[in-house]
């Protein structure tokens, strides 16, 4: 009598391959995603560095900074909605702050939205999460 065995997985293995992926999934899932909003960091410290270049080239020309009211606008890459702030009293214009608010899953980054205030001279960056960490590219 001739021995013949069958060729094929059983459903045990099946599962416990499964079972594998599914946990490397759950631990590789989220640490992409956190990279990923890492990454987009740099979208909004470009948008705030950018704004305030042009308002320093403009004050370079100009008594004061310009003025008030709030100005707002998309980041290039659309991860964040960046306004420029610009005090209403005339005494203040030698001030300004520049705040990117996160939107869409960024919203869900340690970081939070940013801001840049300039106050006669000195310049305070913040961020929702640690400063030092979150204002790094």
């Amino acid at each position: 009598m001739m021995n013949t065995r069958k060729k094929g997985f059983t459903l045990i293995e099946l599962v416990t391959v499964v079972a594998i992926v599914a946990v490397l999934a759950a631990l590789a899932i989220p640490a992409f995603l956190d990279s990923l909003r890492k990454s987009r960091r740099s979208d909004a410290m470009n948008a705030i560095m950018d704004i305030q270049m042009a308002r320093e080239r403009y004050r370079a020309n100009n008594p004061d900074y310009g003025a008030a009211g709030t100005v707002t606008s998309l980041s290039a890459d659309g991860h964040y909605s960046v306004s420029l702030i610009t005090p209403s009293s005339p005494s203040n214009r030698t001030q300004y702050s520049i705040v990117a608010d996160a939107l869409g899953d960024q919203a869900n980054d340690s970081c939070g939205d940013f801001t840049l205030a300039f106050n006669a001279g000195t310049i305070t960056k913040t961020a929702e999460g640690e400063n030092d960490l979150c204002w790094r590219k």
